[in-house]
Formats: C-alpha cells, structure tokens, sequence
C-alpha cells in the first residue's frame, strides 16, 4: 500500500510544478529581453503608409523570405524584398499597423506573430501575420514574413 501514497505524491508534486511553470510564464519579462524588435516592427508597418522605400530596405534581411496569400507565391532573397518594396509602393492605406500578440526570443531570432490591420477610407481589412526577426550589427531585421488574406 506504500506505493499508491508515493505515486500520489508524485502527482501532487508534478501538479505543483505545472503550477509553477505557468506562474513563471507571466511574469515580466527579463531585462535581457527588453530589447525584442517592437519599434522596428511598427516601423515595418508604417512603411506601408509612409511610401518611404529605404525605410523599409533597412528592415529586410538580404535572405528574407516571404510568404503572401494566394494567388501570390514565395519569394526569397532580392526577389522577396522587390516584392515588398512593390507592394508598399502600390498600397494606399490610411493607416498600416502590426499589432503583436506573441514576441517570442530564439536566440538572435525573435518570433512575433499578431494581426496586421489596414484602414482606408472608412474600411478596416485584417489579416494574420509570423514575423522572424534576426538581430543584426544594424538592428533587427526580418527574415520571414508571412500573412494570411485580409478580411
């Protein structure tokens, strides 16, 4: 009968630390980690209402990869940030925004996912959206960007 008590306490103990990783979770986040990518990402965002082309270049990682909604198809590298550089050009919004619901650190990477949301006229369109970011000499830049259809 001594086993079912240790096996309890087992599951007792093993509850207590699920407890404690999820309490860690919420706590703010450490310093070393105040320095994730969230002006450049509003930067990245605005780019779209500003027209301002080196603005956004200065964003783009020479490997970046994106990954638009259908019919469009991936592109890598000169051809992806041409891509995005064209696409800006071609936007006229009011208003472009990402807006952050996860900005997760992966070493020199940060993983941000959220809603990207565009206002013209009196229409609101939104679309999901995974940045990557790599920390670079110059800031950070992204390597992936991917964004569902806008609604």
């Amino acid at each position: 009968m001594g086993q079912p008590t240790s096996l309890g306490a087992l599951w007792v103990a093993g509850i207590g630390l699920a407890a404690l990783a999820c309490a860690e979770r919420s706590r703010p986040l450490p310093q070393g980690l105040a320095d994730l990518p969230m002006e450049e990402h509003t930067a990245l965002g605005a780019s779209f209402v500003s027209g301002d082309s080196a603005a956004l270049r200065r964003l783009l990682d020479s490997d970046l990869i994106v990954q638009p909604p259908a019919p469009d198809s991936a592109q890598q590298g000169d051809a992806a940030i041409e891509y995005l550089l064209e696409l800006a050009a071609q936007t006229a919004v009011a208003e472009s925004r990402l807006e952050p619901h996860a900005v997760v650190p992966e070493g020199p990477f940060a993983f941000e996912q959220g809603i990207w949301l565009l206002k013209s006229g009196g229409r609101v369109l939104r679309s999901t959206y995974s940045l990557r970011w790599r920390a670079a000499p110059e800031g950070w830049q992204v390597v992936l960007w991917r964004w569902g259809a806008f609604r």
